[in-house]
């Protein structure tokens, strides 16, 4: 049959060509041959040794023959550079010994994992490849090792990736990483929520304007220059500064500014982590607790002050030691009341027929036929709760020492009604009946001072008080303010 005509510029011919010429000149010492049902097969070319070791020194990887009993009888220079060690020093030792641990299973084209040993250093992670092959007359063992070090390397370094994206996907706080040059190269799902702009590619400054909340931070964003900040938070660790974001989305949010380091396995500066801590609640709470001490302190001073004036006043007014100890007590327990139900509902202010009711409640009746509570709800302010509460305390000790209670048959009736437009006041009346005849000419004594020096200075109120036959009448007004309950 005719022999078709041939294109020397058609690839296939020209690459077989190219392998007939290498073979006459020597330059090959193996070809492949496909089988179909066999797979490739190697072929060594009789005669061929010296092109044989020239093709396996040329290989990237390493390669060494071995004998029938695992003896090493060749290596290429790739083998010994993985290795450490020079070729005189590896012909002629065992093939297992080249691994640490258990050696590969050399099952013909089968590749296996190992792990090669290095002469001092750490082992490392090669592919090994095997097929018996015929030089001559002999046959041997061909063993190809693949470096897996760099591929292992970028696995990890994949790894790493995704591992650094799911913290960054889950973070709740503002979180990116920055390159050394002050470019964003990840950011937190909370970071772009913060951003202006999609932050990653972005330089920081960029994407997160700032402004400091205090005078250290404005101390400390002062070294940043526009052009700068974004390298000192790539390259300089700090902690602690207390920033703002500006854009009307966060102006209302503080934030925690940090920046740390982020090295490789070397130890290496590759640029750093910066984090936006949202410490918003944080800060309510400091001002809340703060305005909360202030407030603390100045009750107990206003309190301590009461105290020692109740003392004075009282230690002034009565005749022996006895009388004062009642007194003094019946007062302090006045204002331990008052204290009590402040404390009930947080200091947010008190009913005064609540109030009323506590002070009244030792004397009052199943039936209510002693003491007879009426007007309007009114909220009444904390600051009134405790002059309020003395007040009440000294008219109540009064009637039962005295008048209206010191009977079995009297009673006392107290009410109030409310005046005034937007600044609202209280008219109460206190009226006593059924106690015993009052005498002409009845002066006031220390309680009816207390009541009205408490009313006068604490409330900044006016007191009236009538000596009558049906009994004392108190007459007591204060302002509230816009506290009337609905």
């Amino acid at each position: 049959m005719p022999e078709p005509d041939r294109d020397p510029e058609l690839p296939l011919f020209r690459d077989a060509d190219e392998t007939v010429q290498a073979i006459h000149q020597g330059d090959v010492d193996a070809v492949v041959v496909m089988r179909d049902l066999e797979g490739p097969e190697v072929i060594l070319l009789h005669g061929a040794e010296e092109p044989y070791r020239v093709l396996v020194e040329r290989m990237s990887d390493g390669a060494l023959t071995a004998g029938p009993d695992g003896v090493i009888l060749y290596v290429n220079d790739r083998l010994c550079e993985l290795t450490g060690s020079p070729s005189a020093h590896l012909v002629g030792r065992h093939l297992a010994s080249l691994f640490e641990g258990e050696p590969p299973n050399l099952t013909p084209d089968v590749t296996a994992e190992a792990r090669l040993l290095r002469n001092g250093d750490d082992a490392m992670p090669v592919a090994v490849w095997s097929r018996p092959i015929a030089i001559g007359s002999t046959t041997a063992i061909l063993v190809r090792l693949t470096d897996l070090s760099i591929h292992r390397r970028a696995e990890q370094l994949a790894a790493a990736e995704r591992f650094a994206r799911s913290v960054l996907e889950q973070a709740t706080e503002a979180i990116v990483v920055l390159s050394p040059g002050g470019h964003i190269t990840h950011a937190s799902w909370r970071a772009e929520q913060l951003a202006e702009r999609p932050p990653v590619g972005c330089t920081f400054s960029a994407a997160f304007p700032l402004e400091a909340q205090n005078a250290e931070g404005s101390a400390t964003l002062a070294r940043f220059s526009t052009g700068s900040i974004d390298t000192i938070l790539a390259t300089r660790p700090f902690h602690g500064v207390e920033v703002k974001l500006r854009g009307e989305c966060n102006a209302q949010s503080t934030y925690l500014l940090s920046a740390g380091p982020l090295v490789d396995d070397n130890r290496v500066s590759v640029g750093s982590i910066v984090t936006l801590t949202d410490m918003t609640e944080r800060k309510r709470a400091e001002e809340q607790q703060t305005m909360m001490v202030a407030e603390l302190n100045h009750r107990v001073k206003n309190i301590l002050a009461i105290v020692q004036s109740v003392a004075s006043q009282t230690m002034r007014s009565s005749g022996s030691l006895e009388n004062f100890a009642d007194a003094f007590s019946g007062r302090l327990k006045a204002l331990a009341t008052a204290h009590d139900i402040l404390t009930e509902t947080r200091w947010i202010g008190v009913g005064l027929s609540e109030l009323v009711a506590a002070v009244l409640a030792p004397y009052r009746s199943p039936d209510d036929s002693r003491v007879s509570i009426l007007g309007p709800a009114i909220l009444l302010p904390t600051r009134a709760v405790v002059p309020l509460s003395m007040v009440l305390h000294e008219m109540t000790t009064n009637a039962a020492k005295y008048g209206a209670l010191s009977t079995r048959r009297g009673n006392i009736e107290i009410s109030w009604q409310v005046s005034g437009g937007s600044d609202k006041s209280v008219e109460l009346v206190w009226q006593e009946r059924g106690g015993p005849k009052l005498e002409a000419g009845a002066s006031a004594g220390f309680g009816t001072k207390l009541i009205d020096r408490v009313i006068s200075y604490d409330l900044d109120g006016k007191t009236r008080v009538d000596f009558d036959s049906a009994g004392v009448r108190w007459t007591i007004s204060f302002p509230v303010g816009g506290r009337v309950a609905a």
